[in-house]
């Protein structure tokens, strides 16, 4: 079945149509690449016999323009040389788009990313639905490499190298109206009209009509001639711009520093200039190659396919496809609550939040409404969302007065014998099929669902905080939850922009289950000498976000303490809490950041310095003569100890696959992505490597080290987590 359909209209006029089969997006796999080669040379002899006077390009998809090359491709690419090829390859395709001597135009309907925008940056005009699902822009450094086919040459030069580096370094993508402003369309439209309107504009043009106007301010028109037309600007340009990637993602991620380059060496020529053209595509194709076959690449791309994976999973019965709320009710006005109303509020879900009085709600309203106010600020709504955001929120202070809600999230105190109370007043005012679902980080869901007549509506929904910044939503399954509750709980979690993974009920579920030892040996890693900055930073060059005592102060050293007394009923001496964390129990003043102080002091939600008081605490405590463990020590105690964790976890079934426990681990707590997750990094060590280490640090430090049974095995047999 054709992917590319070209029809040519009495006007001289033709459109190549994008429709790839039985997909809900188009994607330049081989095939397309191919069939594009073959329309393009039907349209090059129908040009050259004055059949067709322009060219339209346009897609079939509702929504969607092209969204890029298919990951797939890149992944299975096998050496530098092969990577070249392809970049290749598309070069010379956009090239022959750009080289027709007939008008050409991109008709984008939706999404219009990576190869899809280079291949409209290729075309004469560009024009846009005004729709939300329109996304323009080059996201390839999220994928570890840059723009293979022609994107570095042409967005600079049509955009301006302000916007262009910024888009480019990030991988971000624009809105309609604001690819307007830049230059990068040349006309919006509305989506009922687009198909209409855009025709009518390409008509004029293929007519020879006025061109359409660009819509930039004199300001934008004069900060650009400074930065394009000046030496020192464009220098001034990409000194910041390296500075500024240097300080976002480190030397960690290649790409963005190599995808600067490439626009420093190439950045003289005009478009249109057939030389510097075939310049900056040689110069392009070079550090594509390159990139492709890297490591951080392959671990990227992986990360990608798992959180396709993801979102396929997530329709896992026929009640799932269907599953929409449209109202709800959140128990529990906190900080976390409100937060929760808001995710639901902005995504057109009526919500009711109640707490036991008034002033509690209050707390809700007021972490709602910043959340949408640092939406506004970004400008990713307007004033006008942001009230009809707050306006779907209402306040309740008794339980009759929440409605009918066909889902309830409860998000109260972390307290077992709490939480029961309030699942068990709640649900004889619900309907029988509603939905219940617990925000907790760690108690269990079967010993909740104790407290309810009908536990097969009862889930687990633990968002991370802060929940308007962190993408992961574990799924929790009870005993005896149904599937089509998870499965309509995971569309949902879709439905409201994040990442789902679906775990089993147990202590501490995954990701907390996982991150505590960690935490823990930080904690234990105090009787030695050690110095908390010096820990702290070891831990981030390694590339997670902040090292393990930051983390306890973000979390809350109190919250850290309780987990970790909870994984230690359950698992017994093999997770024994610090004697540290024992000790700052009672510690109102050193509950981390909320209060002002925990191993840092903070001013405004800001980390200032060190704690002297916490400083003081450790030296008091630390046994006379402990020695300073090496580098290796410190980072292996801690890392090794969330690998051994997590070859538990899979071995009890707690998560499906090692590929859904390195996606919540990167979504839950950063683990460093060009890493490619907690067991992926530990496959890349060796699992023989990983044990003998384990083994190393049990003779020296304690059993709590011994290698889990599913590490021993893979060494044994020289597995891996992930097989070919």
């Amino acid at each position: 079945m054709a992917i590319f359909t070209l029809e040519v209209a009495a006007d001289g006029i033709a459109e190549l149509r994008f429709d790839t089969p039985d997909a809900r997006v188009n994607t330049f796999g081989r095939q397309a690449l191919q069939e594009l080669g073959e329309r393009l040379g039907e349209i090059e002899e129908a040009v050259r016999g004055g059949r067709v006077k322009g060219v339209v390009f346009t897609s079939a998809k509702p929504d969607n323009f092209i969204a890029g090359a298919d990951i797939n491709v890149i992944g299975q690419l096998d050496s530098e040389e092969q990577a070249r090829e392809a970049g290749t390859y598309g070069q010379d395709l956009f090239d022959r788009v750009q080289d027709l001597p007939v008008p050409t135009l991109a008709a984008i309907n939706g999404s219009c990313v990576g190869g899809g925008l280079e291949l409209a940056l290729a075309c004469d005009y560009r024009s846009a639905a005004d729709s939300p699902k329109t996304q323009i822009g080059l996201p390839e450094t999220q994928l570890g490499i840059i723009p293979g086919w022609g994107g570095t040459f042409r967005l600079p030069r049509i955009a301006g190298w302000e916007q262009a580096t910024k888009m480019i370094l990030a991988g971000s993508t624009v809105d309609a109206d604001r690819a307007l402003r830049y230059g990068i369309v040349d006309a919006v439209y509305p989506a009922a009209f687009f198909g209409e309107w855009t025709r009518k504009l390409f008509a004029d043009l293929v007519a020879g009509k006025p061109a359409v106007a660009r819509a930039r301010s004199k300001a934008t028109k004069r900060r650009r001639w400074l930065v394009e037309r000046t030496g020192i600007g464009k220098a001034l340009l990409f000194r910041t711009a390296k500075k500024q990637t240097l300080a976002r993602v480190g030397t960690h991620y290649p790409a963005p520093l190599a995808a600067l380059r490439v626009l420093a060496k190439t950045k003289r020529g005009k478009l249109r200039s057939r030389a510097a053209r075939r310049r900056a595509m040689r110069v392009e194709n070079r550090a594509f190659g390159a990139l492709a076959y890297s490591p951080v690449c392959k671990n990227l791309t992986q990360i990608f396919f798992a959180r396709e994976a993801a979102k396929k999973q997530a329709v896992l019965t026929d009640a799932a496809a269907d599953y929409r709320v449209d109202q709800a009710a959140v128990l529990g006005a906190g900080v976390m609550g409100g937060r929760i109303a808001w995710l639901l509020a902005g995504r057109h879900v009526n919500v009711v939040m109640k707490d036991i009085n008034w002033d509690a709600v209050a707390g809700g309203y007021q972490s709602a409404s910043q959340a949408f106010a640092r939406q506004q600020k970004r400008r990713k709504i307007d004033a006008r969302q942001f009230n009809l955001g707050m306006n779907r929120i209402h306040g309740a202070v008794d339980y009759r007065s929440i409605g009918a809600p066909s889902l309830t999230i409860e998000a109260v105190v972390e307290r077992i014998e709490v939480k029961q109370a309030v699942l068990a007043e709640l649900e004889p005012l619900l309907s029988d099929d509603a939905i219940i679902a617990s925000n907790t980080s760690a108690l269990s869901i079967d010993q909740m669902a104790a407290a309810l007549r009908r536990p097969e509506r009862f889930v687990g929904m633990h968002f991370f905080n802060p929940v308007d910044r962190m993408p992961l939503v574990e799924v929790v399954q009870g005993a005896k939850t149904a599937p089509e509750v998870v499965g309509n709980i995971t569309k949902l979690a879709l439905r409201l922009g994040k990442t789902p993974v679906v775990v089993k009920d147990s202590p501490g579920f995954l990701v907390n289950r996982i991150l505590l030892p960690y935490l823990n040996e930080a904690a234990v890693m105090l009787a030695d000498k050690v110095d908390v900055v010096t820990v702290d930073r070891q831990y981030t060059d390694f590339g997670l976000p902040m090292g393990p005592y930051t983390l306890l102060d973000e979390v809350g050293i109190d919250v850290g303490s309780h987990v970790a007394k909870t994984l230690h009923s359950a698992f017994g001496d093999r997770v024994a809490t610090a004697p540290f964390l024992d000790a700052l129990t009672d510690r109102k003043d050193l509950l981390g950041k909320k209060g002002g102080a925990g191993f840092y002091l903070y001013q405004r939600g800001r980390k200032r310095a060190t704690n002297p008081a916490m400083s003081a605490l450790i030296a008091a405590q630390r046994p006379a003569g402990a020695s300073t463990p090496s580098r290796s020590d410190i980072l292996d105690r801690g890392l090794l100890s969330m690998v051994n964790e997590a070859a538990r976890t899979l071995s009890e079934g707690v998560v499906g696959s090692a590929q859904e426990l390195d996606l919540a681990m990167i979504m839950g707590t950063g683990f460093p992505p060009f890493r490619g997750g907690l067991l992926r990094w530990a496959d890349s060590v060796g699992i023989a490597q990983v044990v003998a280490r384990l083994r190393e640090l049990a003779e020296r430090y304690g059993k709590r080290f011994d290698p889990a049974p599913l590490l021993v095995e893979l060494a044994d047999r020289n597995g891996v987590f992930y097989s070919a």
